[in-house]
C-alpha cells in the first residue's frame, strides 16, 4: 500500500513532468513561429527583387509606349495636345493600380498562421474543451 509521503512524491513527479512538458511545448511554438517567420520574410525578399527588376523593365517598355502613342497622336490634334493626352490617360490609369495595390498589400501576409492556429489548439486542449 503506498503511503503519504511516495503519493507525495509522485505528485511531485508528475507536477515537474507537467512543468517540463509546458516548457517543452512552448519552445516547439516558439521555433515554429521563428521558422514560419523566416519563410514568410525570405519569400518576402524574392518578391521584392522580382517585383523591383519588372518593374525596371515595365518602366523602359511604358516610356517606349507612351513615346509611340505621341507620335500617333500628333498628326491628329498637334504635340503639345498629343503629349498631354497620353500623360493624363498614363496617369489616370497610375492612380487606379496604386489605389488597387495598396488595398491588396497588408501585413496580413507576414502572420504567422499556422503557429497562432497551434497556440490557440494547445489552448484549448489546456482548458479540456
Amino acid at each position: 500500500m503506498a503511503t503519504q509521503s511516495d503519493q507525495d512524491q509522485s505528485i511531485g513527479a508528475l507536477l515537474r513532468q507537467l512543468i517540463d512538458d509546458v516548457q517543452h511545448l512552448f519552445r516547439t511554438e516558439l521555433r515554429l513561429f521563428q521558422a514560419e517567420v523566416r519563410g514568410n520574410i525570405a519569400g518576402l525578399k524574392t518578391g521584392a527583387i522580382m517585383i523591383g527588376l519588372g518593374a525596371t523593365l515595365m518602366l523602359a517598355s511604358l516610356i517606349t509606349l507612351f513615346a509611340a502613342f505621341v507620335g500617333w497622336l500628333i498628326p491628329v490634334v498637334g504635340e503639345g495636345w498629343a503629349q498631354l493626352i497620353v500623360a493624363v490617360a498614363s496617369a489616370v490609369i497610375g492612380v487606379i493600380a496604386l489605389a488597387v495595390g495598396s488595398k491588396k498589400l497588408g501585413a496580413a501576409s507576414l502572420a504567422p498562421d499556422r503557429t497562432i492556429a497551434s497556440v490557440k489548439q494547445d489552448a484549448k486542449t489546456l482548458k479540456g474543451n
